[in-house]
């Protein structure tokens, strides 16, 4: 048993590692100040129904290990090379010194792997990590192992830039306490964001945006021997978003009943060596609501869109500059 002490959840604290092998927990390298988290071991007992002159439940059996959940973070150029390399892209970085450009496209691999960390060179290509990730909890050390990122999911609270992502991952297991170190970094705020749709026209109508990648992930147990998953796979993407605008015009109206495909592009930028950048290749817009919300209410399109990818395109690239040495 581990013995903590109760306390409130601004007291905890999220850091993660890139595991050298699999599922071996590694402390953490990088800690990340976040609003929220909800990851834990989703392990489901086997209850024994045996008839045996009994209507109960008569036993349990420990079920397969497997971990999953979200946490939520305002979005900091330094931190998302680690998620995106962790995620079902592949990252090229370029640059020997800072700042360094990180720019990932989507891949169609089915199962998760661990890298093994890059030499210097430029470019380099980092990609398909699993995660160790140490949560503490009332001073109650908890790792997450094998963790890829299934699910990223970008949106704009009050002006700032903030991320969900979801994890999943090979099993939970207590590691020893781990002393958090934070980085002097900046979120992106308000007077930060700018939306062009399509690229090259920019949306001052324009008040809220969303971005998902959701490439499914779900851990995969086998006959390993072993309770914990023995890796985690992807399956279908979809890439899809929302944004809304005033409605003074028809020109996204037109575009949705004539099913047009164009870009979209997202810009978040603190200074030159700080900056993510998100391309939609191919948008399309997939609902069109406008209504008289209220006799005060302004008249707004609250948009939703899916994107496209195909062999000539990808689904979305999205490059990330940062003075973070990430491999």
């Amino acid at each position: 048993m581990t013995t903590g002490e109760l306390e409130v959840g601004g007291a905890g604290s999220l850091g993660i590692a890139f595991e050298t092998t699999a599922g071996t927990y590694e402390a953490p390298d990088k800690w990340i100040p976040i609003r929220s988290e909800t990851l834990l071991d989703a392990s489901v007992p086997i209850y024994r129904m045996n008839i045996v002159g009994t209507a109960n439940r008569n036993g349990v059996i420990p079920g397969y290990k497997l971990a999953n959940g979200d946490f939520v973070f305002e979005v900091t150029a330094d931190v998302m090379p680690y998620l995106l390399m962790a995620a079902r892209m592949t990252v090229v970085r370029t640059g020997l010194v800072a700042p360094f450009t990180y720019t990932a496209t989507p891949t169609s691999i089915a199962k998760s792997t661990t890298a093994a960390p890059a030499t210097p060179a430029d470019p380099v290509t980092c990609t398909n990590k699993t995660l160790s990730v140490l949560i503490q909890r009332s001073k109650i050390p908890m790792a997450y192992l094998g963790c890829s990122v299934g699910h990223l999911a970008f949106t704009i609270d009050a002006g700032v830039l903030l991320c969900t992502v979801s994890l999943v991952g090979f099993g939970e297991e207590t590691e020893s306490t781990e002393t958090p170190s934070y980085a002097d970094s900046v979120p992106f705020g308000p007077g930060k964001l700018l939306l062009e749709s399509p690229t090259g026209t920019s949306r001052p109508d324009v008040d809220t945006f969303s971005f998902e990648i959701n490439d499914n992930g779900t851990p995969q147990n086998r006959l390993t021997g072993s309770r914990f998953a023995a890796y985690n796979s992807w399956g279908e993407r979809e890439v899809s978003g929302s944004f809304e605008h005033d409605f003074e015009n028809t020109d996204d109206f037109d575009a949705f009943m004539a099913g047009d495909i164009s870009t979209i592009h997202f810009t978040a930028t603190n200074t030159a060596d700080d900056s993510i950048d998100i391309v939609v290749a191919q948008k399309v817009l997939d609902s069109y609501p406008v209504h008289l919300s209220g006799l005060g209410n302004l008249v707004v399109a609250q948009t939703t869109y899916h994107g496209l990818g195909d062999a000539s395109n990808d689904d979305y690239t999205i490059t990330v500059v940062t003075n973070e040495d990430v491999t």
